[in-house]
């Protein structure tokens, strides 16, 4: 009995019901986002269009591609549920109800789709796309209404009180015509099942460090991958909760809130000098080969300048290949690529030391003065890099 009565004077921690968990809740949300940021960040290694990504600006973040020159963005939304049975419906995405008359105005502008959808009247042909990313699926009525989307199936109940009343919600001041609302419409896209949104979903590390191989040939282990992707989703964080200025100009408003590819490359490690000599000179992957350049050449002692030389190497060699091949006899280009192979495969089996490249290249350059008064030194470990980097690429 005593004991009973001291556990009802004296609850522990844990025993009583707390007032509410919002808190919690908030947290999840903020953490799905800030995953899902960062995987698109990771897209950023690719080299393709895309060039920045900004954290909780104009959204949950937006993505900024250069295409021919122009500017395009994409909005997401991250919307996680942790009843992961639960299924959005055409209400909670769309704001729509089975009957026509039941639907608002009102209600379509603040849905999920709403949000998202306002930016393709405010951006016009800036916005490529409108993105709701969630970890959960959506119920048939949404499936439909989306086909529907796409095939412009007046049919369904729900694109058509969508196209009806596109105008009254977003565009009162400027109505659109069915084509343009139509095509504001299929920017929508509605994307399902992304279990790494969620905190505790451990597969978040494997894609992501599978995605940094992809892109970057880093092999990393289970704890560098962690390590990585820990300081990545920080990162975002950080941007995300950045205090903005009141003028914002773009420049601010990149460095401010936006994740760009000099930041990929501080958090992996790359030197960014070895990647602009690459990138400059036109190799399209650059970043992988910066870092097969950088790897290799730590394990053999080199510094950081030693790396950027290297780099710079490479690209020489690579111009004066593309230029000299066709003007060199087919024997002499042939012995030369084959004594430039077999110091580079030596070395990266050997894992040697660099100063065993410099002078087996040293030694290269004296046999081949008579071939081509144009090699030099330098050229030369540019070539051996070369061969190294197309050999570990495949």
């Amino acid at each position: 009995m005593s004991e009973d009565k001291n556990t009802i004077e004296r609850p522990k921690l844990h025993e009583v019901v707390p007032r509410e968990v919002v808190g919690r809740d908030v947290i999840a949300r903020y953490q799905g986002q800030f995953r899902g940021a960062a995987y698109e960040c990771l897209a950023l290694l690719d080299g393709g269009d895309l060039d920045r990504v900004y954290c909780d600006y104009q959204d949950d973040f937006v993505t900024r591609l250069n295409v021919n020159g122009q500017q395009i963005y994409n909005f997401y939304q991250v919307k996680t549920k942790n009843k992961l049975n639960h299924q959005w419906s055409v209400n909670e995405i769309f704001g729509l109800y089975k009957k026509k008359n039941q639907t608002s105005i009102d209600k379509i502008e603040n849905s999920f789709a709403g949000k998202l959808l306002i930016h393709t009247v405010k951006f016009n042909n800036s916005c490529g796309k409108v993105v709701f990313l969630t970890n959960i699926h959506f119920d048939d009525d949404v499936e439909a209404c989306m086909k529907a989307c796409i095939d412009c199936d007046y049919e369904n109940r729900h694109f058509a009180s969508l196209l009806e009343k596109f105008n009254s919600a977003f565009s009162k001041e400027s109505p659109l015509d069915d084509v343009n609302v139509i095509k504001a419409i299929k920017k929508l896209q509605l994307e399902p099942n992304k279990s790494y949104l969620l905190p505790s979903d451990e597969n978040f590390y494997a894609i992501a460090r599978d995605t940094i191989f992809k892109y970057s040939e880093i092999d990393l282990k289970k704890i560098e991958s962690e390590e990585i992707i820990n300081n990545l989703v920080s990162l975002v964080e950080k941007k995300s909760f950045s205090k903005l200025l009141e003028n914002c100009k773009e420049s601010d408003l990149d460095e401010i809130a936006g994740i760009c590819l000099e930041d990929m490359l501080d958090i992996l490690s790359i030197s960014k000098g070895a990647y602009n000599h690459l990138h400059k000179g036109g190799d399209s992957q650059a970043i992988k080969n910066a870092s097969i350049i950088q790897r290799l050449l730590k394990q053999g002692g080199a510094s950081d300048t030693m790396i950027e030389f290297a780099s710079k190497c490479k690209v020489n060699w690579d111009i004066w290949y593309r230029e000299k091949r066709h003007n060199i006899p087919e024997f002499d280009l042939n012995f030369i690529m084959e004594n430039i192979s077999l110091i580079a495969k030596e070395w990266s089996i050997n894992n040697q030391s660099i100063f065993v490249i410099k002078e087996k290249v040293e030694g290269l350059n004296n046999e081949l003065k008579k071939i081509s008064n144009t090699l030099t030194v330098e050229l030369l470990l540019g070539g051996v890099f070369s061969v190294i980097v197309r050999n570990e690429s495949q």
